[in-house]
C-alpha cells in the first residue's frame, strides 16, 4: 500500500518496508550478509531537505541552537541518504533522551589546546559529538594542506555519527583523511559472549580530482550496532553472524543486543588486532580512554560518553604529488578484472553509497514509521502490503 501525507509543502510518500527492501535488494551487496525477510511495517519516505528540516526541528524544540541543530541533522541525514540507516535519524530519540537527562550538553564549547607542531588537541566537554568532530576535521584538513601532515585528537566527546559525514573537509583541502573513533563496549572477542570492546570505527577519505572521492568507512564489529537496532525498529530479525547472546551463542533476535549480547569482532583475530590498534590510536594517544571505560549512551543517558577520536590528514603534495587518480584507476581495473563473468554492480568501496544516494534522490529517504511516531512527525502509517503488491 502507498499513501501520501503533506507537511511543510512537501509530499511524503508512505511505503511499506517490503517495498523498501525490494528496491534495496536490486543491488549487489559487497561482503554483506543476506538481508533478512522484513515483517510488513510501514516506512515514510522524505525528501532529503524535508528530512533535514524535520530532524533539526526536533532538536531546536529540545533547546538546541539552530546552527548546531542543523549540523547534527545534516550528519544524521547524510547517513540515511547514503544507505547507512544505523547512523541516521533513527538515533534522534536517543539523542533527545540524552539531552533531557544531561548526557549531552547542547551549549558546551569545545576547547582547543596544544596547537604547536603537528598535533592539536580538542576537548569536546560533553557536547554534541558532531560539533567537535566537524571542528576537528576542518582544522585537521586545513593544517595538513599547509604543513603536509596534521593530527587532531578529540577527547571528552559523545557519539559523532557516521565518520564519512566529515569527508568534505578533506576533499575541499585536497588531503587524504583518516578518522578513528572509540566507542562504548558492544563487541565480543572471537569466541566470547560478553561485550568488552567498542564497535570502533575507521574511515579513510581519498580525494580524486577527476571525480567522487574514495571513501572507506567500517566498524570493527561484524556489523555496526546501529544496524541491529534498525532491524528492531523495522520488526526484522538479523543474520545469525551479526549477534551473539550473553552466553556467546549466535542469535537472530536484535533485542538480545540490549540484554547483554554482543556483536562479534570482524575477521576473527585479525579484526581484534584492528580494534586494539584503533583503541591505542583514538583512545590512548588521543588523550581519551579505552572502550571498557566509555559510558554506554543508552544505559547511562545522564552521563557524557567520554569517547574520543583521532583525525589524521596527509597532503599528497608533501609526498611529491603522486599520481593518485591514475593508480587508483589501475587498482579498480584490476579488481574488476578478477571477476571472470564481469564484476557485480557493487565491487568497490563507495559504489554502494553512490547507488543509495541515487535512490534517495529519485525515491526519497525511507524512515521507519516507528521512528516517525516516536519523533511526533505526524505521518500516517500505511497498510501492510499483500503478497500481490498493493493492499
Amino acid at each position: 500500500a502507498r499513501t501520501a501525507a503533506r507537511r511543510g509543502g512537501a509530499v511524503l510518500l508512505v511505503t511499506t518496508d517490503a517495498e523498501v527492501a525490494a528496491s534495496a535488494d536490486r543491488t549487489v551487496h559487497l561482503n554483506r550478509a543476506p538481508r533478512p525477510e522484513p515483517r510488513p511495517k510501514a516506512a515514510v519516505r522524505f525528501t532529503t531537505e524535508e528530512l533535514r528540516e524535520a530532524a533539526a526541528g526536533s532538536l531546536t524544540a529540545a533547546g538546541v541552537g539552530a546552527e548546531r541543530a542543523a549540523l547534527v541533522a545534516r550528519v544524521l541525514v547524510d547517513a540515511d541518504v547514503r544507505g547507512h540507516f544505523s547512523h541516521g535519524v533513527g538515533l534522534l530519540p536517543m539523542y533527545l533522551d540524552r539531552l533531557r537527562e544531561g548526557g549531552i550538553d547542547p551549549t558546551a564549547e569545545p576547547e582547543w589546546s596544544q596547537e604547536e607542531g603537528s598535533v592539536v588537541r580538542l576537548d569536546a566537554r560533553g557536547g554534541f559529538g558532531q560539533v567537535a568532530a566537524d571542528l576537528a576535521a576542518g582544522r585537521c584538513a586545513e593544517r595538513a594542506a599547509r604543513t603536509g601532515l596534521a593530527a587532531v585528537a578529540v577527547r571528552g566527546n559523545n557519539h559523532v555519527g557516521m565518520l564519512a559525514a566529515y569527508r568534505d573537509h578533506f576533499v575541499r583541502h585536497g588531503v587524504v583523511g583518516l578518522v578513528l573513533n572509540v566507542s562504548g563496549p558492544s563487541v565480543a572477542a572471537p569466541g566470547a559472549g560478553r561485550p568488552t570492546l567498542g564497535n570502533d570505527a575507521v574511515c579513510m577519505v581519498v580525494p580524486r580530482k577527476g571525480g567522487a572521492p574514495l571513501v572507506v568507512d567500517f566498524a570493527t564489529g561484524t556489523v555496526a550496532s546501529g544496524k541491529i537496532r534498525h532491524a528492531a525498529h523495522r520488526g526484522e530479525q538479523v543474520p545469525a553472524n551479526w549477534l551473539v547472546d550473553r552466553e556467546g551463542r549466535p542469535t537472530t533476535d536484535p533485542e538480545e543486543l540490549d540484554r547483554g549480547g554482543a556483536v562479534p569482532v570482524f575477521g576473527g583475530y585479525k579484526g581484534l588486532g584492528v580494534a586494539v590498534i584503533t583503541e591505542v590510536l583514538a583512545g590512548i594517544l588521543a588523550g581519551g580512554t579505552v572502550s571498557p571505560l566509555v559510558h554506554k549512551q543508552r544505559a547511562e543517558p545522564e552521563r557524557a560518553m567520554d569517547c574520543s577520536q583521532l583525525f589524521l590528514a596527509l597532503s599528497p603534495d608533501a609526498f611529491g604529488d603522486p599520481p593518485v587518480e591514475e593508480l587508483l584507476d589501475v587498482l579498480s581495473g584490476a579488481v574488476a578484472a578478477g571477476y571472470p563473468q564481469g564484476p557485480p554492480e557493487v565491487h568497490l568501496p563507495e559504489q554502494q553509497e553512490r547507488l543509495a544516494e541515487t535512490m534517495a534522490a529519485e525515491h526519497g529517504v525511507p524512515v521507519p514509521a516507528s521512528v516517525v511516531e516516536q519523533l511526533g512527525w505526524g505521518a500516517r502509517r500505511a497498510a501492510p502490503a499483500t503478497a500481490g503488491g498493493a493492499a
